[in-house]
């Protein structure tokens, strides 16, 4: 491919998977966590390129979509970690949202739950999850996301 046939971003324009980037790499490598800021809204951005279904462009979406849940979980558990408890729910729910199937986004949530000490919304998302895995893959949870929750109901 010659220079010329190539399509580039003018200087000084940004792209929100270029945010997205940014934002996952910093949490990801153990940067402090961006709480409510702009870095929440670029996690949680969009599906790559919508509608397009070349080979290349599955997989670049499919690469986003698993950074974006590492990141997602990773803020989570930062957040909880700091006892703000409220912004690690929301954050989670982000991640079960963009892929409800994904164990680690349920755990991540359940374990908020638990380190708040809500019992009952921990146990309603393993239910949910429980139900959800069922229908849909006719599989259930794993041992480690049931003894997350057995521990969590027994006090630690």
């Amino acid at each position: 491919m010659e220079e010329q046939d190539r399509l580039a971003l003018a200087a000084g324009v940004t792209s929100d998977v270029a945010t997205l980037g940014a934002a996952a790499a910093t949490l990801l490598a153990g940067g402090s966590p961006v709480g409510t800021g702009p870095g929440v809204p670029a996690l949680a951005t969009g599906e790559l390129l919508p509608g397009w279904y070349d080979d290349w462009v599955l997989t670049e979406r499919e690469r986003l979509r698993q950074t974006q849940l590492y990141a997602l979980e990773a803020l989570a558990e930062r957040l909880t970690a700091q006892g703000r408890f409220s912004e690690a729910v929301q954050v989670a729910l982000t991640a079960v949202q963009l892929e409800p199937l994904q164990e680690s986004a349920t755990r991540t949530l359940i374990a908020v739950h638990l380190a708040e000490r809500n019992i009952n919304e921990a146990m309603r998302r393993f239910e949910l999850f429980r139900a959800d895995l069922s229908r849909e893959l006719g599989v259930a949870p794993t041992p480690w996301l049931e003894h997350l929750v057995r521990a969590g109901m027994a006090g630690g």
